[in-house]
């Protein structure tokens, strides 16, 4: 190893596909109170990661028809979140509000 080598910074490692998950479920349960149904996707992009986050915003009274809120998330590769949006809101019944 040089001294070059030695004393250039090491870069950050990429976070897992598991890590990402787990930031983007963190995250989000920090701006919303609704309860987290599920990361319904996960995609490795050319600089991070690319989540998308199902939250309960109001539970079905009768049945399995809850009202759910998609939240997309943009990760960096070192998994700081970098944007945030609302994709859609849908009961979890239509056939319409399956994850893009």
């Amino acid at each position: 190893m040089t001294a070059l080598e030695r004393a250039a910074p090491s870069e950050p490692d990429r976070v897992t596909l598991i890590e990402a998950m787990s930031i983007a479920r963190q995250s989000v349960a920090l701006f919303t109170d609704f309860p987290i149904d599920a990361v319904v996707s996960c995609k490795a992009e050319a600089s991070g990661w690319r989540v998308v986050v199902d939250v309960v915003e109001a539970p079905a009274r009768l049945g399995d028809n809850d009202l759910l809120l998609s939240y997309a998330l943009t990760l960096s590769a070192t998994g700081e979140v970098e944007d945030f949006s609302r994709l859609r809101r849908y009961h979890r019944e239509d056939p319409a509000g399956a994850a893009p």
